[in-house]
């Protein structure tokens, strides 16, 4: 490569002179290099373009571009302009003391600041004030290190140095974190002896960087012994090479140094105040539309100079890059646009068009999901966004030297050029070559994207969605946008991930996922169903856990309703809390996961007065209104109950939301972005969603609580681990007072209850309920003994608790209609969304057929209890949509008891037409567990 360039600079020097000695226009164009040189036309614009940044030769004209060599090409102009008047040299130079800033694009708007800074810090005497410069990976800092040393060659040539070349020496101290005698040998030299194989003196970094600037990149890997070091020479000035012990060098040195960390965790304190001038450069999402669009048209404006060719980017294209949250800030984007050229390249090679063209179908799925869509007002920004623009390569070049640490190992170009001519050399026709090298350009992006991808850059954050979790939804999603045709945006990747991990922690508690819509969803959405259950065996690798049908249908819904398709209005959002910083900051977090800026904040300042208050809010409230009504999440205080007051004020309908917290505002900004609900509808589903999240949360944990307090703990079973388990605690609570001071878990028939009760140990007293976990040395009391005062007083003295003399449960055993009556007096406490009169006419005639098919019609007091609980509650669970998952063995019941089934399927599907209700199969799988096998 090296040897090719410098071929590519002798051919332009040559033609540049014969041209100066002719006195003719001198310049050569890159086809006529590639021609001369026999080498091909974008390895030779490759080469022109570096020798440029480098200094050797600069561009001339529009189309072609010309090239000509500084050195011979200025030597005649140099000789004919000796004699301009000084007072014009001196004001040519003050014009174009701005120049190393003005390429920056910023520099008059969102980093006209730090730029100032960085001016200030360069011109400071004698040589300038040591800065640190901070910001993210991928904003520019080395290119600001490079604009002050520009700027600090030009300003230091008017104190004496016209003649002395200012030296800029760039040193990453990640090479040599872990090693501090390396580092102190690279730094500052060493004398011969100082160490075994120092056979002659050696100078360091500092020496060379004498009179000019030293940049240390990644100065965060330095270790703390790594940056004593540099105390004397920042403090005094002066250092000694490796192995000296008495002679001392003086340096006049200007240190930058540069980090993407956190600096009062990285850097120690007494380094931190030796460096008195700090820049930090903001990310890219952070910089103004316009500023973005620059940036974009840069970038495609050096691609098209590279090709000489002309670039057509689309206005949808220019929009989805401006509003592309790039992880890796600008060095990022630059890159995506590149990939995106070769695409495009692609196309043109194999067509007859004369020019490339940059739209949607060329960039990347995993860019669309990273797109945070932004309201813009100006016209003119919206025109370029509605009509697009084009990128010619005459004209004056952008030269814009960004430092760049996600440049492509190869040549993307020349990787196509070469793929063709290999495939055509196999005789290939046309449309099977660009085929062809369409899917190595795809293996070649994925291996790019894998190789720029930096966890620690995410801006994702893993406290809130696990990278796992992240990594499933992403894979789905770009599956199924290329499959049904579609873009999902951030949004709908966010939302599928926060899904997908609470799945898996409901799974994982115990409790089971029913999809009532299945049968639905899998006629009338067959291809998205299909889509998921081809992943199926990924997301189930991915998760952890094995993904039902039900849940496949729930994951298909997101391919269906989750396109980017931005509706016209939505119901506006608002996170209202006390203190300083608290709701901006809720706010920040879920606009950056949701990929939006729907959310907004108010903060009250805790001395802000309420009428003062309510007065900016429903100014807040107005402009976040787009039609449809207003959800505001609030903390606490005298905002939960003023929801008429603002509503009446400001005329908007409105809903307030107690207690936020940042999950609840993840919920919010889900559902008002993903779904079509009304006011009423999202603040219902917010509650249960939010709810059913606190719930799970609370049964992971509360083992791990109940453990640690030191308090008996009382283990309460049932098929499901809700239902007759919750209703359990409530008659023990009521019945047993001592039990108040008493711990509770619930567990289900698919929970690890064996791994339970050996992490709470031996707090744990009892099992009580309709499923025997039989764990040793624990004792079982069935469910049907909480109905007699026998079994109560068994409990408590089981529990060591003094017997109940008296209890309002009473039953005589031998009564079945006392049974049912009995049973059915305490029906409220396990029924919630049935009329509990359907329900006990409905479970009585269940409890009859059952008796007559599995019992022969003799029936125990425990039996009836049992069924009939059983059968209430899961009518009641199943109306709620919380209807059981199958069992891992429900096809092997099905199969061993496959008359039972069908006898109890009729039986239970009977009972349910009463109640408008469906039991699938799953339930009636768990309904038969609990059932002898009938005895012919």
């Amino acid at each position: 490569m090296a040897a090719r360039m410098d071929r590519v600079l002798e051919y332009v020097e040559r033609i540049t002179k014969e041209g100066s000695e002719k006195d003719k226009s001198a310049g050569v164009s890159a086809a006529a290099v590639a021609a001369e040189l026999e080498i091909h036309r974008s390895d030779a614009s490759a080469d022109l373009n570096k020798l440029c940044k480098l200094g050797y030769v600069e561009k001339n004209g529009t189309r072609p571009v010309m090239y000509v060599s500084i050195r011979n090409g200025k030597n005649q102009a140099k000789e004919s302009q000796a004699s301009p008047l000084k007072n014009s040299e001196n004001k040519n130079n003050d014009a174009n003391h701005d120049i190393p800033f003005s390429n920056i694009i910023g520099s008059k708007g969102s980093i006209k600041a730090q730029i100032e800074l960085a001016k200030a810090a360069v011109v400071y005497p004698p040589n300038g004030l040591h800065t640190l410069i901070c910001g993210e990976s991928g904003v520019g800092k080395s290119l600001m290190a490079e604009a002050m040393w520009r700027y600090a060659a030009q300003i230091w040539a008017q104190r004496g140095q016209e003649n002395e070349k200012v030296p800029f020496v760039t040193f990453s101290c990640a090479d040599y974190a872990d090693n501090s005698q390396l580092l102190l040998s690279q730094l500052f030299g060493y004398v011969k002896g100082a160490f075994t194989g120092a056979n002659e003196e050696h100078e360091g970094l500092v020496d060379r960087a004498s009179g000019g600037i030293l940049f240390l990149d990644e100065i965060h890997r330095l270790p703390p012994a790594g940056q004593e070091l540099l105390f004397t020479l920042v403090d005094k000035g002066i250092y000694r090479r490796l192995g000296e012990s008495r002679e001392e060098r003086k340096a006049q040195v200007m240190l930058i140094c540069a980090t993407s960390e956190d600096i009062s965790s990285s850097l120690l304190m007494t380094f931190r105040r030796r460096i008195p001038v700090q820049i930090t450069l903001p990310r890219i999402s952070e910089r103004p539309v316009k500023e973005r669009i620059a940036l974009i048209v840069l970038f495609v404006k050096q691609e098209a100079i590279r090709l000489d060719l002309p670039i057509w980017i689309s206005g949808e294209a220019l929009r989805t890059f401006t509003y592309y949250n790039c992880p890796a800030n600008i060095g990022e984007l630059r890159n995506d646009l590149q990939l995106c050229c070769a695409r495009s390249y692609l196309s043109y090679l194999a067509s007859a068009v004369d020019k490339l063209t940059i739209d949607t179908n060329v960039i990347p799925q995993r860019i669309f999901s990273m797109v945070r869509h932004q309201e813009v007002i100006d016209a003119s920004i919206n025109k370029l966004f509605k009509d697009g623009l084009a990128v010619e390569p005459g004209g004056q070049p952008l030269t814009q030297n960004l430092s760049n640490n996600y440049d492509l190992p190869i040549d993307l170009y020349s990787f196509i050029d070469k793929k063709i001519a290999s495939h055509r050399q196999m005789r290939m026709s046309d449309e099977d070559v660009e085929h062809q090298v369409g899917k190595d350009l795809e293996k070649y992006f994925e291996s790019v994207v894998q190789a720029f991808f930096k966890p620690e850059h995410s801006d994702m954050p893993i406290s809130i969605i696990q990278q796992n979790f992240w990594e499933a939804a992403n894979l789905l999603l770009n599956d199924a946008a290329g499959k049904m045709n579609r873009k999902y945006g951030r949004k709908t990747l966010v939302a599928l991930a926060l899904h997908l991990q609470q799945f898996k922690e409901r799974v994982v508690s115990g409790r089971v996922v029913y999809n009532p819509n299945l049968k639905a969803i899998k006629a009338e959405h067959g291809q998205a169903y299909s889509i998921v259950q081809d992943n199926a065996a990924v997301l189930t690798r991915k998760l952890g856990i094995m993904m039902s049908p039900d849940e496949i249908g729930f994951i298909a819904m997101f391919l269906i309703h989750g396109s980017d398709d931005i509706a016209t209005s939505r119901i506006g959002l608002i996170i209202v809390a006390h203190g300083r910083g608290t709701a901006q900051n809720m706010a920040e977090v879920a606009n950056n996961l949701l990929g939006t800026d729907h959310v907004k904040s108010y903060d009250i300042p805790l001395n802000k007065s309420n009428a003062k208050t309510v007065e900016e809010l429903q100014e807040v409230v107005l402009k976040a209104n787009e039609g449809r009504g207003v959800i505001i999440l609030v903390d606490m205080g005298f905002l939960v109950t003023m929801e008429n007051m603002l509503a009446k004020a400001t005329r908007v309908p409105l809903r307030i939301i107690p207690n936020v917290t940042t999950a609840l505002v993840l919920e919010a900004g889900r559902r008002v972005l993903t779904t079509d609900d009304n006011l009423e509808q999202a603040v219902s589903n917010i509650y249960t969603s939010y709810d059913e999240y606190t719930l799970t949360l609370r049964q992971k944990r509360q083992s791990k609580v109940d453990s640690k307090d030191g308090k008996g703990i009382i283990l309460v079973t049932c098929s499901s681990g809700e239902g007759v388990a919750k209703k359990i605690k409530e008659i023990l609570l009521d019945n047993i007072p001592e039990t108040h001071n008493m711990n509770f878990i619930t567990v289900g028939a698919m929970s690890d209850i064996q791994g339970m009760a050996a992490e709470v140990g031996e707090n744990l007293r009892i099992a009580i309920g309709s499923i025997d976990p039989r764990l040793e040395a624990i004792p079982f009391v069935h469910v049907s003994e909480l109905f007699s005062q026998d079994g109560i007083n068994r409990i408590c003295a089981l529990l060591k608790l003094d017997l109940i003399e008296e209890n309002q449960i009473s039953l005589d055993e031998y009564a079945k209609g006392e049974a049912y009556a009995l049973v059915a007096g305490q029906l409220n406490k396990f029924v919630k969304t049935l009329s509990v009169d359907q329900v006990k006419a409905c479970c009585e005639e269940l409890v009859e057929k059952i008796e007559h098919y599995f019992f022969n019609r003799k029936i125990s007091q425990d039996a009836i209890v049992r069924i009939y609980l059983h059968a209430a509650c899961m009518f009641d669970r199943i109306h709620a949509g919380e209807a059981l998952q199958p069992p891992d063995w429900s096809e092997q019941i099905k199969s061993e008891r496959q008359t039972d089934f069908q006898q109890l399927k009729n039986i239970v599907d009977y009972a349910a037409i009463s109640l408008r209700v469906e039991v699938p199969d799953s339930e009636t799988c768990y309904f038969l567990s609990t059932l002898p096998v009938r005895n012919k």
